[in-house]
This record gives C-alpha cells, sequence and structure tokens, in this order.
C-alpha cells in the first residue's frame, strides 16, 4: 500500500513551473469569478429501481479517479473550466509536483498522482475543485480549526510510537470514514440495499458501512470507526447522517486539510443522475471548526473494472520503515 504524505503540494506547483494558465488573464483585469449554482438533482427518465421503488445504486460499480483538487484552485477563481482549460490545469499542477513525489515521498507517487482523468466532471462540467459552497472554495476555518490543523501537522513528525501515526497509515480507516474526498488512486465502491439497510462498500481497505434506514440515532455505546450513521431518502436522493466521529481522525485531507469534530454533522448525499452517474454531496455542519456549513460534490461514474481485495496490512512497508528510520537516526545522534 502507498501512503503520501503531501504537505503543501498545490503551493510547491506553483513555485516550481510557469503558470500559463493563470497568466492568460491581462494583469489589469480581474478575473471573472463564476458564482455556483446548485447542480440540477434530476435524474435522466427510466433509471432502475429497487422493487419497493426507490433508486436503485446496485449492479455496477461506482469509481472515481480524478485530481485531487478538494478546496480554492491557485490557478484559476473559477469553478467550471473548459476541457483544455482543465488540460492545461492538471498538467500544471502536476509537472510541479513530480520531482518533490518522486524524490520526497515515494519513486511510484508521481505515477499514482499523474495517472488520473484529469479534473473532476458533474454532470458534463469540468469542475476545478470540490468545494462549492462557500462559492470561492475557501473553508470557513475557525480559529480552533486551524490549530487543530497545526497541531496535527506537528504531530505527524512524531516517530516514536506506532499509535501515534495516523489511522490511514496503520491500515484501520482507508475510504470508509464519511465524507468520502480526494483520494490519489483509484477508488471505487458498491452498494447493497434493502428497505431497513443500505450498504456502502469501499473497496480501499475493503470498508462497509452498514447504515440502518431511521429518523432518530441508536443510543450511545460502543463507537464504530465511520461514526454513527442513519440514511434516509428525500425524493430520490439517499441521505446519510453521521455524528459521533471517530476522534482519532478529527484531522482529514491531503493538500488541504479539513476537521471534523466528534460532534460534527457529516451529511451526504447520492442521487443517481443517470445510467453511468452517481453525484455525491456531503455538507459539514460543525459551529467549532467553521463559520458556517459548507458544501463539496463530485460524481462517480460507472465501471468494468471490478472490486479488488485490499492489501492494506499486506504490503504496509510505511509503518515499520518510518519508525525504523527514526531508529537509525537516533543511533546516529547519539554522541
Amino acid at each position: 500500500m502507498k501512503h503520501l504524505r503531501l504537505p503543501s503540494l498545490l503551493v510547491t506547483a506553483l513555485f516550481c513551473v510557469p503558470i500559463a494558465f493563470a497568466q492568460a488573464t491581462p494583469a489589469n483585469a480581474p478575473p471573472a469569478r463564476q458564482v455556483y449554482t446548485p447542480t440540477s438533482l434530476t435524474p435522466e427518465a427510466g433509471l432502475p429501481r429497487t422493487p419497493d421503488g426507490r433508486p436503485d445504486f446496485q449492479g455496477a460499480i461506482w469509481a472515481t479517479n480524478f485530481f485531487p483538487v478538494f478546496d480554492t484552485n491557485p490557478l484559476t477563481p473559477n469553478l467550471v473550466v473548459s476541457e483544455q482549460e482543465a488540460k492545461t490545469i492538471a498538467d500544471t499542477m502536476f509537472t510541479g509536483m513530480a520531482g518533490f513525489l518522486e524524490k520526497s515521498i515515494d519513486p511510484e507517487a508521481a505515477h499514482i498522482m499523474g495517472d488520473t482523468d484529469g479534473l473532476p466532471i458533474v454532470r458534463g462540467e469540468r469542475r476545478t475543485r470540490l468545494v462549492v459552497l462557500p462559492s470561492d472554495g475557501a473553508l470557513p476555518l475557525t480559529a480552533d480549526a486551524k490549530a487543530t490543523i497545526e497541531a496535527a501537522d506537528k504531530a505527524e513528525d512524531r516517530k516514536d510510537d506506532y499509535e501515534q501515526r495516523p489511522t490511514g497509515e496503520r491500515c484501520l480507516v482507508l475510504s470508509g470514514n464519511p465524507p468520502i474526498h480526494a483520494v490519489v488512486s483509484y477508488n471505487r465502491l458498491q452498494f447493497i440495499q434493502t428497505p431497513d439497510y443500505v450498504v456502502v462498500h469501499n473497496e480501499n481497505g475493503d470498508e462497509a458501512r452498514i447504515i440502518p434506514f431511521a429518523t432518530e440515532h441508536k443510543a450511545p455505546g460502543p463507537r464504530s470507526w465511520y461514526g454513527d450513521s442513519v440514511a434516509r431518502w428525500d425524493g430520490d436522493t439517499l441521505v446519510v447522517e453521521t455524528i459521533r466521529n471517530n476522534p482519532l481522525d478529527r484531522v482529514r485531507g491531503l493538500m488541504a486539510k479539513f476537521v471534523i469534530n466528534e460532534d460534527a454533522k457529516v451529511i451526504e448525499r447520492y442521487t443517481r443522475v443517470s445510467a453511468n452517474e452517481l453525484l455525491y454531496q456531503f455538507t459539514i455542519e460543525d459551529p467549532k471548526a467553521y463559520s458556517a456549513p459548507w458544501l463539496a460534490e463530485f460524481s462517480f461514474y460507472t465501471t468494468k473494472t471490478g472490486m479488488y481485495p485490499s492489501s492494506c496490512h499486506e504490503a504496509n512497508y510505511s509503518l515499520p520503515n518510518i519508525l525504523l528510520g527514526q531508529r537509525m537516526s537516533d543511533l546516529r545522534a547519539k554522541p
């Protein structure tokens, strides 16, 4: 399993290569900003339904493989760009990251990052980022959230004990922890639906969230790695609400970090808008971390590839090598 720690890579990209796309606008002309228009949830006609009349997400493997730009894109203020602009943005950012990834992270990292389908596509539009509200893509972080992220960055430098390392690095939680956000490799999922439960099964980590349809959360009890989730239908949209989040995973994200506190509310919305596209939206409500709720979205698409076994533990060389490297460094530092 390849774990990529990617600190400030977007900034790295900006300083490593010329930004032809960003310089295309005359210096004295402020760029025109696009205002987010809510994505249509109206599905195409004739989509499959379950015996109880609900939209059927089953019978397909849903995948996404986009270039991971989470919040404000430094190359353009626009949310939607043309195909040519999207290619220029992705190529520019990847070129800036490639050398850093290969030399500082992993020899295979540049290949993993570069082998994508480009910027995300939502209902035919190329998107420059996942965060759509606020409309400029900037997360409304509070001072407390900024301090939490800063402390987490410092904590990632601790190499004394395996329990100090992030849960993903330890193969404890990978893609099952809501919300689903940008990854740097193919991400597949599938659904199992019954009138009483929905199961969201992620390939990465082989994690299955078994979510009851309910109006209220269960009483507090043993903690789940994935929080406490309940599901409901809002028209043709599957809504999953999660509370009691995993305290070990307060800080999420790669190039852009965000915070999910234990008492935050994560609201996910899955809408099958066509035979081949599943729109995924998530809203975070967390007054301690954000001055207002925010919304991100991207789409999964059907793929003919199957779901493959996850071999995180079997190929997890990162964790022992990180700790061993620190022990060797400690030995060399001794007088």
